[in-house]
């Protein structure tokens, strides 16, 4: 008898979101200011990957603008999945997450601003 090979799951974004999915990563949930939207942010355990995951639990559609719940960076947010469309208003990033949709964003952190953010300490 042969066994079926367990069905693999890619990483959503690939390889350089992969610690933001890991075990090891930390996930805690966030208010986002919206009672009908639940959220989480997860982040690799090296501060380089984070992934804004946001769900509308309601019929209707509705908005976020999720640049402030991800950290600053100068690299654009990257659409990792779900039901949502994004535009932009007032040079902000605005998602709308269909009813009942997800939407899941995330940031890369460079190297060299990680470097630079562990020696602003040192100042």
């Amino acid at each position: 008898m042969t066994a079926t090979p367990a069905a693999t799951h890619s990483t959503p974004g690939g390889a350089a979101f992969a610690s933001a999915f890991a075990d090891s990563a930390d996930v805690h949930g966030i208010d986002v200011g919206n009672p009908a939207l639940q959220a989480d942010i997860a982040s690799g355990a090296d501060g380089r990957a984070h992934v804004l995951t946001v769900r509308n639990g309601t019929d209707e559609e509705q908005e976020l603008f999720p640049e402030a719940f991800l950290p600053h960076g100068t690299d654009p947010l990257l659409f990792l999945g779900g039901a949502s469309t994004t535009s932009e208003r007032d040079g902000r990033l605005v998602a709308r997450l269909a009813p009942h949709g997800i939407v899941r964003l995330g940031r890369i952190i460079p190297d060299d601003a990680l470097t630079d953010r562990s020696q602003e300490h040192l100042a």
